[in-house]
């Protein structure tokens, strides 16, 4: 299951591996070092710090980073881990769960001897492909047992999930590229004593809008001058072909630009002992996207609970263990395996060895001195890095995955780390952070074909755009993208620009160009050019239009709402070519595009989309409602539609439902109706067969899944299902409807990875008898 998964996951979660950091390129970010002051120290510029306050506070705490474990001889704690990724985008009526992964564990921590892992529970899997928990035969080699220590070692302050991406705000070459402003404060009084700790706020804004740099709220103890909260993310988003130039070559041309957005990254620590400040918990959330279309949401958290500090501890490494568990050393470098490293059998059944690591030896350097390296002068951070041997312990299997301390996965409604409120205001205060225009982002051409570039269907042909970008901000750019079909050699142009936040987005676009209808589907697409060209048929049916464009989209966790202000004048589009496979090896033509009548409006149209779940364990339901209202030359009008569709999970068998109906009012052109055919409303038929001023559809699918990995770790969902359906529908008058005017069709085909992708076989049984092939994405089940 691993190979699968990790061939699942490649390709999606490359952008965020790198944006955390997993290149490890330091060479890449070296920089002159600078010019050291007369006392031999280096220059701290004039404006690194507003105030005094901030100044002395980063100055101690910089020094009580070297120092924040003195007197800490050992702690024990219960860790918990949960990782999701998902797939979805605007491409997508709901999000699926690509992955997902929960682990406990009991650690001990010690500032002399061994750490210690004992695994309690770790469950893992595919449910887009219906793959559950798998593990190596030989489990020293299965990476569901691989653990980065420093996120326990309270000496450790990593910025980063990953190796070192960025230049932590505390190292001493920092003020060099960060300005410090003081921010919040905050007291706690604890009951039951008489200790009181102020928490002050320090705000860090980098010098220059690079991925490189993070911008964030730091919170430090204002006696102990500890850090105690930071939430931060990169000043910039992560674009691949920026940061890793030499690996993008490498990579194809359609699946570009990748690009990821770390919308934050927070961690709390909890006063032990009303002493030492410990982790508490920790949260992790980006979203990667892929060609502009598919986006992949991660989100990563951890907690840190029932610490033992400086106490008789529960974990011992050389304790005896029951038959069927196993126990190796996890060495930090790679060295060479003494008889030393060996840890002798201590129960029959016990498989011993050791764990070798992947992290390369600093040679010449003792484990205590080794240091990391400022990823942005090459030079050496003062702090220690220190790398001990870790024992880790692993129950039978059968216990690991049934274990009541994993939590439920992050997609099911069960308790989080950190509630949405806190990080919708975590989100908008680092929104809030003053970030430099990213002046060193030079403007860039795109002309290699991507999803979205390269195209073809019935009006345009063959058509290819390209792309010129001029950041003009961190989060916002200036765009320039025409296109331009063979043979029909209209031209068409996008010029706008676009701001982009974690949360939502805004834009203005002036625009000639190419649209289709815009109810279902998106037939201006790869799937639709494919379907055109080797399948000879076009599911869209289009017009052009000339104008400009507001729009503003706002993002939640399940939701997606959109607007967009508008004034355009509406053009015909008629059918330039005939071109596809079935054209070659016969006589098969497209059909005529529909007529669309020409004139000027004005107006507003909105798009609302949810859906309740990812979990294809449990009955999920997806919605959408769209509208529009505009006035010009075909008078005022207005048009409104709905659909929602459910999706039941049986054991091995599914069932899916789905309904819709829309209506307009006033006297729209005719382009502004609804139009009905097509492998999202009704299969077997072409496009536009059922069309008027109102309609009414409802579609049902039966399927049964098949099982790739074991049973026994079912996480639901299926690779591959065979499905049955039967869809039926009416389209006409806004007065007209009733039993004259149904057209229906059934047929079966293949449902893959959660309908992500479909191949389906109709055939139309009433107002018709045409059969059809559908290749199509995004299907109801």
């Amino acid at each position: 299951m691993n190979r699968a998964r990790r061939a699942m996951c490649a390709l999606s979660l490359a952008a965020l591996w790198h944006a955390s950091g997993g290149s490890g390129d330091a060479d890449a970010l070296q920089e002159p070092p600078p010019t050291p002051g007369a006392a031999g120290l280096r220059q701290v510029p004039a404006d690194a710090y507003a105030d005094d306050g901030v100044a002395a506070l980063i100055e101690r705490a910089r020094a009580q980073r070297k120092a924040r474990a003195d007197g800490l001889t050992s702690f024990e704690l219960t860790y918990r881990e949960r990782i999701y990724a998902g797939l979805g985008g605007r491409a997508l009526r709901r999000e699926r769960a690509m992955f997902h992964q929960e682990r406990a564990a009991r650690m001990r921590w010690a500032a002399e001897g061994d750490h210690i892992i004992r695994w309690l529970g770790v469950r893992r899997g595919v449910p887009i492909a219906g793959l559950g928990v798998e593990f190596e035969d030989d489990l020293r080699e299965d990476d569901a047992f691989d653990l980065d220590f420093d996120i326990l070692d309270p000496a450790s302050e990593h910025v980063a999930i990953g190796s070192d991406w960025a230049l932590h705000p505390l190292a001493d070459t920092a003020a060099l590229h960060y300005r410090y402003r003081s921010g919040d404060t905050l007291r706690i009084r604890f009951a039951g004593s008489d200790r009181t700790v102020t928490l002050i706020e320090a705000v860090v804004e980098p010098r220059e809008g690079r991925f490189d740099r993070i911008a964030g709220s730091f919170w430090f103890d204002a006696d102990a001058g500890v850090l105690t909260r930071a939430a931060y993310r990169p000043a910039i988003e992560y674009d691949f072909d920026r940061e890793q130039p030499e690996d993008a070559d490498d990579v194809p041309g359609f699946v570009k630009p990748i690009r990821a957005r770390v919308d934050f990254i927070t961690i709390d620590y909890g006063l032990q002992e009303l002493r030492w400040w410990l982790p508490n918990r920790m949260a992790f959330d980006a979203t990667a996207t892929v060609a502009g279309r598919w986006s992949v949401p991660v989100r990563f958290e951890w907690t840190f609970e029932d610490y033992l500090v400086d106490r008789e501890q529960t974990l011992d490494p050389g304790e005896t263990l029951p038959p069927g568990w196993t126990r190796w050393v996890d060495r930090d470098e790679e060295t060479p395996t003494s008889e030393a490293d060996t840890l002798e059998a201590s129960a029959v059944g016990t498989r011993v060895g050791i764990r070798v690591g992947r992290r390369a030896e600093r040679r010449g350097e003792p484990d205590a001195e080794r240091t990391r390296d400022d990823p942005l002068t090459a030079e050496a951070d003062s702090l220690p890095e220190n790398s001990r041997p870790v024992v880790i312990i692993v129950p039978p299997i059968n216990e690991l995955v049934a274990a009541p301390e994993l939590l439920e996965p992050l997609f099911s409604p069960g308790v989080v780390a950190f509630e949405a409120n806190e990080l919708n205001q975590l989100k908008d205060r680092l929104s809030s952070l003053r970030i430099p225009a990213a002046g060193a982002l030079a403007p860039r051409l795109d002309l290699i074909p991507g999803l979205g570039r390269l195209r073809y269907n019935r009006v345009e042909g063959l058509s290819l755009n390209a792309r010129f970008g001029w950041p003009t901000g961190n989060s916002s750019e200036f765009a320039v993208t025409p296109r331009i079909g063979i043979p029909e050699w209209e031209p068409g142009v996008e010029v706008g620009w676009r701001r982009q936040t974690a949360r939502g987005g805004f834009g203005i676009t002036a625009y000639r160009r190419l649209t289709d209808l815009g109810d279902w589907g998106r037939p201006l697409s790869l799937g639709n050019s494919f379907n055109s060209l080797m399948l000879g048929y076009d599911e869209g049916l289009y017009f052009r239009e000339t104008g400009f464009e507001l729009s503003a989209s706002r993002q939640g966790a399940r939701t997606r709402v959109e607007a967009t202000l508008f004034a355009e004048r509406h053009q015909n589009a008629p059918k330039r070519s005939d071109a596809s496979l079935p054209n070659l090896f016969g006589d098969a033509t497209f059909p005529d595009n529909i007529f669309a009548e020409r004139g000027d409006i004005a107006g507003i149209s909105g798009r609302w989309r949810a859906f309740s779940s990812v979990d294809p364990g449990v009955p999920v339901l997806s919605g959408s409602a769209w509208g529009e209202a505009a006035t010009g030359d075909f008078g005022d009008y207005g048009r409104v539609a709905v659909s929602a569709a459910l999706q039941l999970p049986l054991g091995l068998w599914s069932l899916a439902l789905e309904g819709a109906t829309g209506r307009v009012f006033g006297e729209p052109p005719l382009q502004r109706h609804f139009h009905l055919g097509g492998s999202y409303t009704l299969r077997a038929f072409d496009p536009g067969a059922a069309a008027g001023e109102s309609f009414r559809l409802g579609r049902v699918e039966l399927g049964r899944g098949f099982r790739i990995g074991d049973p026994a770790y079912d996480v639901g969902g299926s690779a591959l299902r065979v499905t049955a359906f039967w869809d039926a529908a009416w389209a006409g008058p806004r007065d007209g409807f009733g039993t004259e005017g149904w057209r229906s069709s059934v047929g079966a085909g293949f449902s893959i990875m959660e309908g992500l992708f479909r191949i389906d076989i109709a055939r139309a049984v009433r107002g018709g008898d045409t059969w059809r092939l559908h290749l199509y994405t995004d299907g109801i089940m």
